[in-house]
């Protein structure tokens, strides 16, 4: 190697993860504080039935229905637009 050239240099593997992947780790933490802040019992009615559960866990299963709801809305959404371009 001549004095003129210069080594490759690696881009250091923590940096590289940390700029793909911010946002996630973002989220998780925020999803920890929102779990250690959101611990105290709810009484959660729905129908003829009563649960107590930590708000948490009532938040996060209509985060999934609502999840669920969307995604099959979406997938329905599709499916017709894809029958009416035939």
């Amino acid at each position: 190697m001549s004095s003129t050239e210069t080594p490759t240099s690696r881009p250091n593997p923590v940096v590289t993860f940390l700029q793909r992947r911010w946002l996630s780790i973002l989220l998780v933490v925020l999803a920890v504080v929102f779990v250690a802040q959101n611990r105290q019992p709810v009484r959660v009615h729905l129908l003829a039935t009563t649960v107590t559960t930590p708000l948490w866990v009532a938040l996060a299963a209509m985060l999934l229905v609502g999840l669920a709801a969307g995604t099959f809305r979406i997938r329905r959404a599709s499916r017709a637009e894809g029958r009416r371009g035939r």
